[in-house]
């Protein structure tokens, strides 16, 4: 035992053997991904695609620093709401010759952070005087099951960088314990670098930084210096956050940002989702204690069995060994700060700002704050492991003590990696089995022609139908894998732009531009002075259409097909041409049902949800009596008018109950933030259903929050029918959509 404790104790042996431990470990799992690291994707769907393109793209295509092009034709990104890791791209893009090897980097940088990761959480142990031999295993334990690395798996690579967090606790530490200007200034850059890696890690952890030394002065307070010394929390704490600010106000030129996303109260954790696990040896078990999880796709932070069985253990003898207990102040502010973010992942905040009538701008911007968790993740075995460490040092033989730890910590490291047997083979055949579309090496023919089309023609951008858009948390279009996945792969290879956005906090204003421009009715757009005058690019998946993508379809000139996607152009003049059926029928401006021509309009009616309304209650639009129309395809639109410019605003659902004799029930449930045209007040939903002619149907409006809309214009028509009325302002309006 002797030699054992001799050999650790030299900090470059032990360091190094940690390196080759935790490699060994990670490469046993994912030795595939090592052999094929520049070769594979983890993923291809959702941010997993979108994060890689918004990356390699940046570095390889972009003219600008800080504008990103590749989405949101065409105004572009500030690069903040790319998910792109800007520090990163701002190194990549000065070296041209790794271009080639773009994918391979990312996945060794973030692989490597986490072999590198029980290096950093044995120093912290060891500047917590924990044994060496102690903290060799202990390190490795905690590592094992750090909640960040599913982060790989699902696309948000700027996350997953796993020794992230235990860096800014080591910093912290060093700060508390020598109070010097370099631990300050250390602390201080590394904070205010992380913006250019991820906004939430950097808010978190320099608010966290900072709530740490605010009570490590309040527990020494002096009057005198109490102001001076909380100079130093202010620096490395709340000065990155100003600056970054003052960052974005020079550098970000996109406005009337929404400002509040999506998730808030649902991406949370609670007690259930940080003491049980989805997977391994253990889940059954806890599950009989912590079994309410929450349901999101961000996952879980789970501490692992042994963690909680510690604690179990430590807050169950507490009464008894109470006058024993040795707590160090600095590990003590560490844990209570933590636990101040465990509850915001809880999404406390947001009762406790509820129940005052009070609203954050800033805490609002974070959708999943469940990742807040994370650091009680790593600080709450740092503050058992060193409380009872020290706590039971002097009751037993320094001998028997240092066998008794050792024996510990072999158990820790053992339960955490059989844990992590199940963690990181958890949904393993859904990872890691996608060829690396953004190297050139990796098309296939068929994809290399149509590479070589595009540098022919020089499309000014690239259009994919169905339309796919997701961040300004207010509006949607149904394109997703489907149209996005071709869509990224000509963008990045050829360097043309999509108009299509999946990104975070889009410019609600730019997401109307672009969204309109499929809107060929309105003549006034102001996205048409920034448009080019060449062709666009269309990419056709045979996923449905909405309406105004359907119109547009028939103007594409194709000249290659394959079983999935069609490709073409359109001139941009052909573009903005009113898209007219040849059947083309008049109204007036009253509620008409003509049998006809099967056609049905109601401008308004003195009733909900014609009057306003509330989005949570069900409210029926209009009853569609059996055999008043012909059965067949039929277009269905209606004028929505909506107040708050947040995801709540649009949070209503649109229900057509179909009912017969024999049984209802509900035919179609649509979002109606699948809007299409965008006017003053208002904005026009369009979609295409299918009525049969002996059936009642019902058009039913119905949501989620609590919150005022009301409609207008309410039609029917058949899908090859277009409607033409003058309205009461004078103006023309063709299938519903206003001149």
């Amino acid at each position: 035992m002797k030699k054992v404790i001799e050999f650790f104790e030299k900090s470059n042996r032990i360091n190094l053997i940690l390196f080759l431990v935790s490699f060994l470990i990670y490469f046993i799992y994912f030795h595939h991904i090592f052999f094929n690291i520049n070769s594979i994707l983890s993923s291809i769907t959702s941010d997993s695609l979108k994060n890689y393109y918004t990356y390699v793209y940046h570095v390889k295509n972009d003219p600008e620093l800080l504008q990103f092009t590749g989405m949101n034709y065409p105004y572009g990104e500030h690069i903040i709401y790319t998910d792109c890791q800007p520090i990163l791209t701002f190194i990549l893009r000065l070296l041209p010759f790794t271009h080639n090897y773009l994918i391979g980097i990312m996945h060794a940088l973030i692989f490597l952070s986490f072999i590198i990761t029980p290096l950093i959480l044995n120093k912290i142990l060891i500047r917590l005087n924990i044994s060496k031999l102690f903290s060799f295993f202990a390190a490795i334990a905690i590592a094992l099951l750090s909640p960040q690395f599913f982060k790989i798996n699902s696309g948000h690579f700027a996350l997953a960088y796993g020794c992230i967090i235990p860096l800014s606790i080591l910093f912290t530490l060093q700060y508390l314990n020598n109070k010097t200007a370099k631990n300050l200034l250390k602390l201080f850059v590394f904070n205010t670098g992380l913006f250019l890696l991820h906004p939430y890690l950097a808010f978190c952890l320099s608010v966290f930084s900072f709530v740490s030394l605010f009570l490590i002065e309040l527990l020494n307070f002096d009057r005198k210096t109490f102001l001076k010394n909380n100079l130093a929390a202010f620096i490395q704490g709340i000065l990155p956050l100003m600056l970054f600010k003052i960052f974005m106000s020079l550098t970000d030129k996109h406005t009337n940002r929404t400002t509040e996303p999506f998730g808030a109260e649902v991406m949370v954790e609670n007690i259930a989702s940080v003491f049980g696990p989805v997977f391994g040896p253990f889940q059954s078990f806890l599950d009989n204690f912590f079994s309410n999880k929450p349901n999101h796709y961000e996952g879980h932070t789970y501490l692992g069995f042994f963690t909680v069985v510690l604690l179990f253990v430590f807050v169950v003898s507490l009464p008894f060994i109470f006058r024993k207990i040795k707590i160090q102040k600095e590990i003590l502010v560490i844990l209570l700060a933590s636990v101040l973010f465990l509850f915001i992942s809880f999404g406390w905040h947001i009762k406790v700002l509820n129940f005052f009538h009070l609203e954050s701008a800033s805490l609002n911007q974070f959708r999943a704050v469940c990742r807040f968790s994370w650091i009680f993740y790593f600080t709450l075995p740092l503050f058992l492991i060193t409380v009872c460490y020290h706590s039971f040092k002097n009751v037993f033989k320094p001998e028997t003590f240092t066998k008794i730890s050792l024996a510990i910590g072999i158990l820790f490291f053992s339960f955490n990696l059989l844990e992590a047997h199940s963690f990181f083979k958890l949904n393993e055949v859904v990872y890691w089995s996608y060829r690396n579309i953004f190297h050139k090496d990796f098309l296939n023919n068929e994809e290399k022609n149509v590479l070589l089309n595009i540098g022919k023609s020089h499309p000014q951008v690239i259009l994919p139908l169905p339309l796919f858009h997701g961040g300004s948390e207010m509006y949607e279009r149904v394109g997703s894998n489907n149209s996005m996945i071709p869509s990224m792969i000509y963008s990045y290879h050829s360097g043309t732009p999509i108009m299509s956005v999946l990104m975070s906090r889009t410019s609600l204003t730019e997401t109307k531009g672009m969204i309109q421009l499929l809107n060929s009715y309105k003549k006034e757009k102001d996205i048409l002075p920034l448009l080019s005058e060449n062709d666009f690019f269309i990419l056709r998946t045979k996923d449905a259409l909405l309406p105004d993508e359907s119109r547009l379809l028939k103007h594409v000139s194709f000249f290659a097909e394959n079983d999935s996607l069609g490709f073409g152009y359109i001139s941009r003049k052909e573009l903005l041409l009113p898209k007219i059926d040849n059947t083309i029928f008049a109204l007036t401006e009253k509620t008409q049902l003509r049998d006809s021509a099967n056609v049905v309009y109601v401008p308004f009616e003195d009733r909900k949800p014609f009057l306003p309304a509330r989005i949570i209650d069900y409210e029926t639009i209009f009853i569609l009596d059996s055999n008043r129309i012909a059965s067949g395809t039929y277009i269905l639109s209606f004028h929505y008018y909506y107040t708050k410019n947040t995801y709540r605003g649009l949070a209503t659902n649109l229900i057509i109950n179909r009912s017969n004799t024999i049984n209802a029930e509900w035919e179609y449930y649509i979002p109606v933030r699948q809007l299409s045209g965008f006017y003053e007040g208002f904005a026009v939903f369009e979609q295409k259903i299918y009525l049969e002619k002996n059936n009642k149907y019902e058009f039913i409006l119905n949501g989620s929050v609590d919150e005022p809309y009301h409609v207008s214009d309410f039609m029917l028509r058949p899908e090859n029918t277009t409607v033409k009325h003058i309205s009461t302002k004078r103006d023309t309006v063709i299938n519903n959509y206003p001149n």
